[in-house]
């Protein structure tokens, strides 16, 4: 494959990526419906941890950083959590 071929893929991976990281926050925010009928706060640092210390092992098993892994992780979080505070408003 040359240069553009690979990159190509990359742009396939991206359009995945982005989409499932969308239905990610989708889902997340019905979470935060769930929490806001249960009164409880959006952030759940035991779920947290658990998300970390999966996608952490994950990168591991695909022989990747996984403190960059975790550094993408914790922005996904993040933007969940925003979209469930939002939801409170």
């Amino acid at each position: 494959m040359n240069l553009d071929d690979w990159r190509s893929k990359i742009d396939e991976i991206d359009d995945k990526l982005v989409r499932l990281i969308a239905e990610r926050i989708r889902i997340a925010g019905e979470i935060g419906k769930k929490k806001n009928e249960q009164k409880k706060q959006a952030e759940d640092r035991a779920r947290e941890k658990v998300v970390i210390d999966n996608v952490s092992r994950i990168a591991r098993e695909e022989n990747v950083n996984a403190e960059d892994i975790i550094f993408i992780y914790k922005e996904i979080i993040a933007a969940s959590k925003r979209t469930q505070e939002r939801l409170k408003s």
